[in-house]
């Protein structure tokens, strides 16, 4: 008998650790939960900076969270919140990369509704994208497919913003009914956002212009234009602005068409709303082409081809190189227009080109069907509910006739009842004889299933009980092998590290060898044969002679040119035959080859960050070179992001490794970093280090390029 309690307290024991095990998991996933909504509060905060002018604020707020936020869901929308910053801006290449990362992301994220949501909306960016680009079909794509993924869920914000850019779409290929018809179904969406009511109020304005009602037309560009006030939205103002100009312009009514066309070219430069500032441009130059104000008309239509070249606006390019075309044929310039020509065709092929997709029709087709799927479940419904009624109506009628028949027999009803309950009295006290002979039968029956159930429990947990035992003792056995095994292949990791680090120091010191071999054979055979000849001269000239005057002076020159040419000569010579990002990047791809350390380099924008003072890329180029060390020396990385961004008049350095992390207050600075903090500090620059134990590091620099 103790034998069996003590095996019983052991299963015992077993049990309430794995229920601890269970609620600590439980708790886990509760934080996870409480973590990912204080991280999206967070985020979606920097929206109302984005859309109320403080824009800068926003994304300085948004590159600090970049630091803070852990998981898959806030990383995604983050992503969405830099897309939606650089769509704002008209950086197209900026909005892509941000839209196209939130997309792979979402891979990750384990909540399937969620996951169909965000990249839904990382669609829809894309699709604005292509659409600013002039690449309709490949912006149609993007938006069928946002419009496909959340096509069984309830119909929400990124249903309705795809639709609005399908709608566009249509618009912009001239299906003026089709694209009418999606207009107004977003403006039916309830809680749908300012935004997509402007859009869609625009839009349909525009359509109704089309169709020569512009009475209509004008009523609806009205209604957005107050909706636009009422937010202090200049971007929409501009737009209403010019397509009102549009409506008295096919009115013939020049006079009135430029007045809002200039009205919206004034917000839009002041605003610097590029797109919208190139259309105005181009329709102001439309107007005065059909004046015969040549001269002037290619002014605007230069101004808008400029505007589209520096932000890459495809079809803007395409019109404006036709139109330009026309005004140099008028001009007999046939030699221009020739080229126009061929650069408008180059551009037509390269948008053909792009958009050349058999998956773009096959998912409108599919919408198309969905839609009109939705209709006839529609008028099935409401033919159902019709009949429903009709049949209500028949039932009332019938339980009307019913009610009646009954209410005549209640009375005979009332008489059997008393017969009925004297019998069932007699009956009852019957079955309650009999019903406590059963439970009497019962009892022994359980006492006796009892004892059987208590033998063969005893039977089974004896072997269970050792089986368990075994178990343990094979899990600290297995236990014990782990950790030596694990003792291995940390001292073999650390080998293989200090065999990287001897290649990296061997390769720095032969550099460096080099480069002092190189400067010692300069400094012996030119300067120092210089100087030896000025000792001569001095030695044994008079210095009355005005010759030997001028001849030992033109000597010392020479010296100092050589000196300057070789303190010159100095500078990496990286830097004097490839752009400083290339320098970069192919740095970083060789630190892969002789690594295991897998990079990833941005920098934006590319050019301009090409172009910074040669001091400052030699000091960044250094700077990075000592985190890459330090990385390789302490980190335990295998992967490591470096993020330059030109902002204004500040250059943005984000270096970032998923290693093992250091505690910042307790970190002992080495040489290396001291190095790092030296030459930032020589750059007028600032540091900020975001680390902890196991999740890597974070290394931000603000160096002002002024």
């Amino acid at each position: 008998m103790q034998f069996f309690l003590r095996k019983n307290s052991y299963s015992l024991l077993f049990y309430f650790f794995t229920f601890i095990i269970n609620a600590q998991e439980e708790n886990k996933k509760n934080n996870y939960k409480d973590l990912v909504k204080q991280e999206k509060i967070e985020i979606e905060n920097l929206f109302p900076l984005l859309n109320n002018k403080d824009d800068l604020k926003a994304y300085s707020n948004a590159h600090k969270l970049v630091k803070k936020i852990k998981t898959k869901e806030s990383i995604t929308r983050l992503n969405l919140f830099f897309a939606n910053y650089f769509n704002k801006k008209t950086i197209l290449d900026s909005t892509f990369f941000y839209a196209n990362k939130a997309l792979k992301s979402t891979d990750f994220i384990a909540n399937d509704s969620l996951r169909r949501i965000l990249a839904s909306s990382s669609y829809n960016l894309i699709g604005l994208y292509n659409n600013k680009k002039g690449l309709i079909e490949a912006s149609k794509k993007s938006h069928l497919k946002g419009i496909e993924i959340v096509q069984n869920q309830k119909k929400g914000y990124p249903y309705y913003v795809n639709l609005h850019g399908l709608a566009n779409i249509y618009l912009k290929q001239g299906d003026y009914t089709n694209a009418l018809k999606y207009f107004k179904q977003c403006l039916e969406y309830k809680d749908v956002d300012d935004e997509i009511s402007i859009g869609s109020n625009i839009n349909i304005g525009i359509i109704y212009g089309e169709f020569k009602n512009y009475e209509s037309s004008i009523v609806y560009l009205k209604k957005a234009n107050l909706i636009c006030k009422n937010n202090e939205n200049i971007n929409c103002q501009a737009i209403t602005a010019i397509n009102i100009g549009e409506n008295y312009k096919d009115l013939g009514n020049h006079k009135e068409a430029l007045k809002y066309y200039d009205e919206g070219l004034k917000l839009a430069k002041q605003n610097k709303l590029y797109q919208t500032e190139a259309f105005a441009n181009e329709y102001i130059g439309s107007i005065l082409y059909e004046q015969k104000r040549y001269a002037n008309a290619k002014l605007y239509y230069i101004n808008a081809l400029t505007i589209s070249l520096q932000h890459n606006f495809l079809s803007n390019q395409r019109d404006l190189f036709l139109k330009l075309k026309e005004i140099a044929i008028v001009e007999g310039d046939y030699t221009n227009a020739y080229e126009l020509l061929n650069r408008y065709s180059k551009i037509k092929d390269s948008i053909n080109i792009l958009e050349k997709d058999k998956e773009i029709n096959e998912l409108d087709i599919k919408f198309k069907t969905l839609q009109k799927e939705n209709e006839i479940r529609d008028l099935m419904l409401e033919n159902n509910n019709k009949i429903l009624i009709l049949n209500n109506q028949e039932k009332t009628i019938e339980n009307l006739n019913l009610q009646k028949a009954i209410e005549s027999k209640k009375n005979e009803n009332k008489l059997l009842k008393l017969n009925e309950s004297s019998q069932k009295k007699a009956n009852q006290i019957k079955l309650l004889k009999k019903e406590q002979q059963l439970k009497d039968s019962e009892i022994l029956r359980q006492k006796e299933t009892r004892k059987i159930i208590f033998i063969g429990f005893l039977i089974i947990l004896i072997p269970i009980i050792a089986l368990l035992i075994v178990y343990y003792q094979k899990q600290k056995a297995q236990i014990l092998i782990n950790n030596k095994q694990k003792e291995i292949s940390e001292q073999k990791n650390k080998a293989l590290l200090k065999d990287q680090e001897l290649k990296l120091i061997k390769a720095q010191i032969e550099g460096q060898d080099k480069e002092r071999l190189r400067i010692a054979q300069e400094l012996h055979d030119s300067v120092g044969g210089n100087l030896a000849a000025i000792k001569l001269q001095l030695s044994n000239s008079n210095f009355g002679k005005e010759s030997e005057i001028k001849n030992i002076n033109h000597q010392i020159n020479e010296t100092y040119n050589q000196v300057r040419n070789l303190s010159h000569n100095m500078l990496p010579k990286k830097f004097n035959q490839s752009k400083f990002c290339d320098v970069l990047e192919e740095y970083l791809n060789k630190l892969a080859e002789v690594s295991q350390l897998t990079p990833s380099f941005v920098a934006y924008p590319r050019k301009k960050i090409n172009n910074l003072n040669e001091n400052i890329q030699v000091e960044v180029y250094t700077i990075v070179q000592e985190l890459i060390t330090n990385t390789i020396k302490h980190a335990k990385a295998n992967k490591i992001e470096l993020q330059l961004n030109l902002i204004e008049n500040s250059l943005n350095i984000i270096f970032e490794d998923n290693g093992i992390g250091f505690n910042i207050k307790n970190n002992k600075e080495g040489i290396g970093f001291i190095n790092i903090k030296n030459r930032i500090n020589n750059l007028k620059g600032s540091l900020h280090i975001d680390s902890t134990m196991n999740r890597g590091s974070i290394f931000n620099i603000e160096i002002p390029i002024i």
